[in-house]
């Protein structure tokens, strides 16, 4: 019984330190892969499922009206204290474009794709205040991307007003296969002060 306690105790103390704010880097690279690889399965499933049933019309309004949704509930699964987010120099959404620092990491990345560099899976930020951002870098492979994010010209009229009734400012045309699109980035906040 001693040793179940013990094995239980560790697992309680491991638990509370991984979703209670205090990350180490292990964590952040452990939690923040398992996020993305999530993300990136979940919103490629949808895709397929909405090509299924209403063609690129159906995928348009998932990625606009839905994909954010889906997003956030694979983040609620890992911790309310974390923030999961794709963001992109040519955003559509807003609330994709990037800050600062990210701006900086998704140049890097762009510079890397241009280079013809090997991109990484995941890429480790780390702040001074004892913050991360886990960035898995997502590159234009398919042909279905390019019908909504190619030239503009090429892009169905249909989907192009579609997208301009959603978003004022939309930069998310002009992509051709191996750009860089933008990243999924999750974000491990600083640890709490003690009072």
């Amino acid at each position: 019984m001693r040793k179940w306690g013990k094995v239980i105790g560790l697992s309680l103390l491991a638990t509370s330190l991984v979703y209670g704010g205090e990350y180490t880097l292990k964590d952040v690279k452990k939690i923040g892969t398992k996020i993305t690889k999530e993300v990136q399965k979940k919103l490629k499933h949808q895709l397929k499922k909405a090509k299924k049933h209403g063609g690129l019309e159906e995928m348009a309004r998932y990625c606009a009206e839905e994909s954010l949704k889906d997003i956030d509930a694979v983040r609620m699964k890992y911790g309310k204290d974390l923030q999961v987010r794709r963001i992109s120099l040519g955003n559509r959404n807003p609330k994709n474009a990037p800050q600062k620092d990210e701006v900086d990491m998704l140049k890097a990345f762009d510079l890397m794709v241009k280079a013809n560099a090997f991109l990484p899976k995941t890429v480790v930020q780390a702040h001074e205040d004892g913050s991360f951002k886990l960035y898995a870098p997502v590159t234009l492979n398919s042909r279905t991307c390019k019908k909504c994010h190619g030239d503009k010209e090429a892009v169905d009229p249909k989907i192009v007003k579609y997208f301009a009734s959603k978003y004022r400012d939309d930069k998310g045309y002009g992509f051709h296969s191996g750009d860089l699109r933008g990243a999924i980035v999750v974000t491990f906040p600083a640890p709490k002060e003690e009072d």
